[in-house]
C-alpha cells in the first residue's frame, strides 16, 4: 500500500490511462432533466445534468461540484443515492475525484459525468472521513477495469474498518447478517493510498494543476480539505455544512471550529461544504454557519454550568431567526450537538 509521506512521494501517482471508446457521451448528461428546484441554492456554477438526488455544476474550468439535493420540496428527507456532496478537479494527466458518496448509485452519477466531460475515470479517489454516506460508493469509481488510487488518512482508514466491519441483522433476513455500511447502501473499499502524516499539507500534481490535500480534524478525528490551486476552490468535507443541521457524530468540538475558521481565513475561492450548496467565503449562510456553531458552543456551556443534563440542554436548544432556515436529516441532531460538546467540557 503506498504512504504519502514527502514531496517525492506525492509526486510518484503512477499514470493510468483510460480510453475514450466506453459508449458515453455528452448527451449522456445533457438529456432531459426532472424538474426539480434547487433548495438553497445562492452561488454556483453552470448546471451541466441533474437526477432528483443530486445536480452536477460547472465551478471553473476543469472544476465540478456533485450538489445533493436529499429532501423533497415539502422539506422532508428523499433520494438519499448521494446523500453528500463531492466534486471532480480535472487535470491533463490525472483527474481527482472528492468523495464518493452513500450508494454505488450516487457515485456512478459522478463516474457518468467524469466520462461525459473527460472520456475517461477518475484516477484518483480522495474520502475526506469515515462516514458512511463518503465512502460508501467508492466501488462505481472501479469499473471498465478502471484502478484509481483510494486515498484516505491513517486515521480514517482505521476508523472505517473499525466500524464498518461490524455486522447487523439482515432487513429482509433475519437470520443473516450485513455490515453496518451494507446497512445504509453503500460497500466498504479499502484504501490504496495512505496519508501517514496528518500533521501538514501535501500536494497532488495532476497535470498542469495543482491540488492541496490539507489533514484537518473536528467532525471527526480526521478531515481532509481539499482546494484546487488554480482557482482557489475548496471542498470542505463535512467540517462545512450549509442550510442543514451538523452533525455531531463522532465530533471533536472545539477543534471543529478551530477547523472552519481556518478553512474560512485561507480560502480564496467558492467552497463547496459536504452537505449543502455552494458558498463563497463572505457569504450571509457561511456567516450563519460559523454563529450557529458559537450558538451551540455557548448553549452547552450555560447549560452545563447551569447543572442540567444535555438532554435537557437539546430539548431547550432555539435555533435564532437570524440564522435562518436549517433542515435536519432527522430528527435528534439537537442531543448528538449537546452530548458532543457535554462530552468535552467534562473531560
Amino acid at each position: 500500500m503506498k504512504q504519502y509521506t514527502d514531496n517525492n512521494d506525492r509526486r510518484s501517482f503512477l499514470k493510468r490511462c483510460f480510453g475514450t471508446s466506453c459508449g458515453f457521451s455528452a448527451t449522456l448528461l445533457l438529456s432531459p432533466l426532472l424538474a426539480r428546484k434547487a433548495y438553497g441554492r445562492e452561488v454556483g456554477g453552470d448546471k451541466i445534468g441533474e437526477k432528483p438526488f443530486a445536480r452536477i455544476e460547472k465551478l471553473h474550468e476543469g472544476v465540478y461540484a456533485l450538489i445533493s439535493t436529499p429532501f423533497t420540496k415539502d422539506g422532508k428527507s428523499g433520494d438519499l443515492s448521494t446523500h453528500s456532496n463531492g466534486g471532480l478537479i480535472i487535470g491533463k494527466d490525472k483527474i481527482l475525484a472528492i468523495d464518493s458518496y452513500r450508494t454505488p448509485a450516487g457515485a456512478s452519477y459522478m463516474a457518468d459525468a467524469c466520462l461525459a466531460i473527460t472520456g475517461r475515470l477518475p484516477t484518483h479517489v480522495v474520502n475526506t472521513h469515515f462516514h458512511f454516506d463518503h465512502l460508501g460508493g467508492t466501488r462505481a469509481f472501479m469499473r471498465d477495469n478502471a484502478n484509481p488510487e483510494v486515498i484516505m488518512t491513517q486515521t480514517t482508514r482505521e476508523l472505517a474498518f473499525e466500524t464498518y466491519r461490524k455486522t447487523v441483522p439482515h432487513p429482509d433476513s433475519p437470520d443473516l447478517s450485513i455490515s453496518t455500511l451494507n446497512k445504509w447502501g453503500g460497500y466498504l473499499s479499502d484504501a490504496s493510498a495512505i496519508i501517514t502524516d496528518e500533521g501538514k499539507p501535501l500536494t497532488l500534481d495532476l497535470g498542469g494543476r495543482t491540488v492541496t490535500i490539507t489533514p484537518m480534524s473536528g467532525h471527526t478525528a480526521s478531515d481532509l480539505v481539499i482546494t484546487d490551486d488554480l482557482s482557489g476552490t475548496t471542498f470542505g468535507g463535512d467540517l462545512i455544512w450549509d442550510g442543514i443541521f451538523p452533525n455531531f457524530m463522532s465530533s471533536l468540538p472545539s477543534q471543529w471550529i478551530k477547523s472552519v475558521e481556518s478553512i474560512l481565513e485561507k480560502s480564496e475561492g467558492v467552497i463547496v461544504p459536504g452537505h449543502g450548496s455552494v458558498r463563497k467565503v463572505n457569504s450571509a449562510s457561511t456567516k450563519s454557519y460559523r454563529s450557529l456553531l458559537a450558538e451551540i458552543e455557548n448553549h452547552a456551556r450555560v447549560s452545563q454550568h447551569k447543572g442540567i443534563t444535555s438532554d435537557q440542554a437539546a430539548k431547550e436548544f432555539k435555533l435564532a431567526e437570524s440564522l435562518g432556515n436549517y433542515s435536519y436529516f432527522r430528527n435528534g441532531f439537537h442531543e448528538i450537538a449537546m452530548a458532543a460538546w457535554y462530552g468535552e467540557i467534562n473531560k
